[in-house]
């Protein structure tokens, strides 16, 4: 009997792993992770099962491209353990109109498509996609840069340790935040999810720009 994982795993090494070391990744054959860093910052390749795969029968999987930092995850539950924190970080990705979908249809499915076909697919995406994002976001400075979200870019900042940066963006959006706080509008909003929204956020940045103000005196 084939199981899935096992499927996958031997596709893998005959037609990705050669490939990808020469970027230097590492190939996890337990987890069926790629991986690669960048001092504090770490990329990551991985492929998530379809829920519902079955020996023999079912072989479906998706290809995920991530960063990461387990430093930066460490740090920030040392530094504010009452907030939580995204897994991956979240820079602004370029490179989407270059993502290759043929083959994938929610998932790649190993039934439909001959396993060196989606290998090639999964290899390409990685070249012209997942790669170039990678390297646009291998540092702290880099990731600054491309962070679209405020909070992210707050903390980039800080890992990046420019903290009177940090706190000047902190500083004016929470400016931002409890000045509409204290319109009528808001006084008179009943949706409980926009009123949830700028508390919990609020409350984020009052938490992070307290951390700041430490950090600089």
């Amino acid at each position: 009997m084939s199981y899935p994982k096992e499927i996958l795993k031997e596709a893998l090494n005959n037609f990705i792993v050669e490939r990808l070391e020469k970027y230097d990744f590492k190939f996890n054959e337990k987890s069926l992770k790629f991986t690669r860093e960048f001092g504090e910052i770490k990329n990551e390749i991985y492929f998530p099962a379809a829920k519902y795969n079955y020996a023999n029968e079912i072989i479906q999987f998706d290809c995920y491209f991530e960063i990461e930092s387990p430093k930066f995850k460490r740090w920030h539950k040392k530094n504010f353990p009452e907030l939580n924190v995204a897994y991956y970080l979240n820079p602004k990705n370029k490179y989407s109109e270059k993502f290759n979908r043929d083959l994938l249809d929610a998932y790649y499915d190993f039934k439909e498509h001959e396993h060196k076909a989606v290998m090639n697919v999964i290899f390409e995406n990685f070249e012209n996609y997942a790669n170039p994002y990678f390297l646009d976001n291998n540092t702290w400075n880099k990731i600054v840069d491309n962070s679209e979200d405020y909070e992210d870019k707050i903390d980039a900042l800080i890992m990046a340790e420019r903290f009177q940066e940090a706190l000047e963006l902190c500083s004016e959006k929470l400016t931002k935040y409890e000045a509409f706080m204290e319109t009528q509008d808001f006084k008179n909003e009943t949706n409980p999810n926009i009123i949830e929204h700028y508390s919990y956020n609020s409350n984020r940045l009052k938490i992070k720009k307290q951390f700041l103000i430490k950090t600089c005196s």
